[in-house]
């Protein structure tokens, strides 16, 4: 999915859309892909957000939000995906609303 979005473009749409909630986050615009990958795969955001801190271009407050914000919001794909695997959809699906709600 990832290598589909980069390569129809539809990636980038949704990183400029995002842009302005990691600006409300007080993140850098180069976070906005961060979040996105890491929506696909929680250690791509990790690895984006180790790249980030390294360069210099997230503060110690940065990270921890950013940390934050990876961890709550809805599992990545790769983590729906064992979970609905391992505890079927209709559980998943209650997991997912809950986390939301």
């Amino acid at each position: 999915m990832i290598w589909v979005g980069r390569l129809t473009g539809l990636f980038d749409l949704i990183i400029r859309a995002i842009e302005p909630l990691t600006f409300a986050l007080g993140m850098p615009k180069q976070a906005a892909p961060i979040f996105l990958y890491g929506f696909f795969r929680r250690d791509y955001g990790a690895a984006g957000l180790f790249d980030l801190q390294q360069q210099g271009s997230l503060t110690g407050n940065q990270v921890v939000v950013a940390a934050i914000v990876l961890t709550l919001f809805l599992p990545c794909i790769a983590q729906l995906q064992m979970l609905i695997k391992e505890r079927g959809a209709k559980t998943t699906w209650l997991i997912v609303l809950f986390i939301y709600g």
